[in-house]
């Protein structure tokens, strides 16, 4: 049995080979060591400590020197179980996509905090692919992307589904459309004005089949796109959930489009065998998704 006070006063013995100096280390006096040490002694029932008279220094019986590895041993121990109680609970690793990085994570980041204040948590964004593949690395607990992934060693399934439709910055395009009284035509917008986001495979086949073959402007990231919106004329297409910011920054109308794109779908992605370190917040991180 380890009594802390007698530990501790024992490896200030030990390692400064002097009960004054001990006394010094763990703040208390000479006589209080003594008593300390005695009472140890008497508990283990063997002399752990060589005092003799008249020498500089003392050392350590054989039985000693054992106690001394065991609570060397025990200091370890204590010294990680702190640490644990000093790291937060639980981390997360979370990928999304460039638009869904910026226009998803910022409430459903600050839900999953308040649920879990002591969360540590690591934010990516990049491409679809490139996300899914760092699922299967390890690298990422949960991504969540435009496509549908298919590996063995992935769990997929659909969040939501939003429709695509038209950011224009013109003002033909009038208010009827915006309210939705009725989707805009393709034919009211000029291919040489539109800006183009690679939206994904299937995005690209509805322009092949629509006949829109070079864009004014191209935009690898959403977060670029803002600048360009605002050029008189121009036009592109985007999920609906970045309506409200692209009418924000931009001022253009988000309208309806007739026989549009298809719809664009958010799903989840995450490795089929959880790590245990992760597994209540993947939990909290679907209870919040689940009541969207």
């Amino acid at each position: 049995m380890f009594v802390v006070e007698e530990v501790e006063t024992f490896l200030a013995i030990a390692r400064s080979g002097s009960l004054a100096q001990a006394a010094r280390i763990v703040h208390t006096s000479q006589s209080t060591v003594s008593y300390r040490l005695e009472r140890l002694e008497k508990r283990l029932g063997r002399r752990l400590v060589l005092r003799a008279r008249g020498a500089k220094g003392i050392g350590l019986t054989a039985a000693g020197q054992r106690y001394r590895d065991l609570a060397e041993q025990w200091e370890r121990l204590v010294g990680e179980a702190a640490r644990i109680r000093e790291t937060p609970h639980a981390a997360l690793a979370m990928g999304g996509a460039d638009a869904i990085s910026i226009y998803i994570f910022d409430s459903l980041v600050s839900k999953l905090r308040s649920r879990l204040p002591e969360l540590r948590l690591t934010l990516e964004t990049g491409r679809s692919r490139a996300l899914c593949d760092r699922v299967v690395a390890g690298h990422l607990d949960v991504a969540f992307v435009f496509y549908e992934p298919v590996h063995t060693d992935l769990r997929v399934r659909p969040l939501a589904r939003y429709p695509m439709l038209a950011a224009v910055n013109s003002p033909s395009v009038d208010d009827a459309y915006e309210r939705a009284a009725e989707a805009l035509p393709l034919s009211a917008l000029a291919g040489a004005h539109e800006i183009y986001l690679p939206w994904g495979p299937d995005y690209d086949l509805w322009r092949e089949r629509n006949l829109l073959r070079e864009p004014a402007h191209s935009a690898t990231m959403v977060h670029t796109l803002p600048p360009l919106l605002r050029t008189s004329d121009c036009w592109t297409v985007a999920p609906s959930f970045m309506a409200e910011d692209l009418r924000a920054r931009t001022g253009c109308r988000v309208v309806p489009l007739r026989d549009g794109p298809p719809d664009r779908t958010i799903y989840w992605v995450e490795h089929k065998r959880r790590r245990a370190g992760n597994t209540a917040p993947l939990r909290a991180l679907e209870d919040l998704l689940d009541q969207r």
